[in-house]
């Protein structure tokens, strides 16, 4: 069963295996598509390691840390507070608790080295639009991440590991600044903070999860780490999409400024389709800070209701490259995956249809 070597581990800021450490296998729960197996430091326990490389499109490992002890007969997990009870050294339990340090992610052809503590994501293989859909790539992937890992890379996710955790604040207007791959840069702009509508009762169709975000990513893929938003502004932009605000809570997304947002930057997805509230009837438009609610019409067409958010930005290396290379969105639209631009409203394709629909909403 395949784990890193302490030489790789290095490279990714992962506590080594000491020749003192017991590695034992964890039981597991009826649904684990992995085995787990856990490094004891006696009645401590310093490293986890889930792993699974027999079936393809099935393939996992993770590397990483949990702040616990065992009791004396090594049988339970101890609560980390006297008001706890003691829990069976299952799999299932094991990942009730909260990781700490850094930790290495591999599933489903993705990639993500995190730091757990900090709750930052020092590297993302779906931002840098790497294939790694085989247990043989992943493999290949961390020997050449190894091979160039120098002196300076070496430093740099050391301090990385070493961060803390902190809370970010944000607002409409910030720029902000993220990592792409090891080397390269992007920069993005907050166009509209939803959760401030919502605090202040401003109507609008709350459909989403979390504390959305309006965000955009700029036609910039740089090794300059420090770009000043005056060189920002006005660079053209991908289409703005929404984003859960935890990259910006805990500092992934880093705020470099802010400035007030002009008329030419506000662009905002479409959200348009049947109210989801069973009390409710008609249709509902949702762009920016307009929200009109029509409850004696019919949904013109289905599909782009677009309530859909995740924690990552919408980035792909390839595609954020060909736009800048044309000066252009028109590869956005052709190259990025199919659940994300047919269910966009502002795709060119849909033009004809969004008139029918602002003709509709009498936009």
């Amino acid at each position: 069963m395949f784990e890193l070597a302490n030489e790789q581990r290095k490279c990714f800021a992962l506590p080594p295996v000491l020749a003192s450490w017991k590695k034992v296998e964890v039981k597991p729960s009826p649904y684990d598509m992995h085995y787990t197996f856990a490094y004891l430091d006696g009645r401590r326990i310093a490293k986890i390691i889930q792993v699974y490389d027999e079936q393809p499109g099935q393939e996992h490992y993770r590397e990483y840390s949990v702040d616990a002890m065992l009791s004396e007969d090594g049988t339970k997990l101890l609560p980390k507070t006297d008001r706890g009870k003691p829990q069976n050294f299952t799999s299932a339990n094991l990942s009730r608790r909260t990781p700490v340090g850094m930790s290495l992610n591999y599933s489903h052809g993705s990639v993500a080295l995190i730091n757990e503590t900090s709750g930052r994501a020092f590297y993302c293989s779906v931002y840098d639009d790497v294939q790694i859909d085989t247990f043989q790539s992943f493999l290949e992937w961390v020997d050449n991440w190894c091979r160039s890992t120098d002196e300076n890379a070496q430093k740099e996710i050391n301090v990385f590991a070493r961060q803390g955790r902190t809370h970010q604040k944000y607002k409409e207007g910030d720029f902000f600044r993220f990592r792409i791959n090891r080397t390269l840069y992007g920069y993005g702009r907050i166009l509209l903070d939803f959760s401030v509508m919502r605090k202040a009762g401003i109507p609008f169709w709350d459909i989403f999860m979390g504390k959305p975000l309006c965000v955009a990513v700029y036609h910039v893929a740089t090794e300059n780490a420090h770009l000043s938003p005056d060189r920002l502004v006005g660079k053209m932009m991908l289409p703005s999409q929404m984003i859960m605000d935890n990259a910006f809570y805990y500092g992934e997304c880093e705020i470099i400024g802010n400035m007030p947002i002009q008329n030419t930057e506000k662009d905002f997805p479409i959200h348009y389709g049947k109210s989801i509230s069973i009390h409710e009837q008609g249709i509902r438009y949702q762009c920016g800070r307009t929200y009109i609610a029509m409850d004696d019409k019919d949904e013109l067409c289905p599909g782009f209701r677009n309530g859909g958010i995740g924690w990552n930005l919408n980035v792909k290396l390839s595609v954020l490259r060909k736009c800048i290379s044309e000066n252009s969105n028109a590869p956005y639209w052709e190259m990025m995956p199919p659940y994300t631009v047919n269910q966009d409203l502002r795709n060119p394709k849909f033009s004809k249809l969004l008139g029918q629909i602002h003709k509709q909403v009498g936009r």
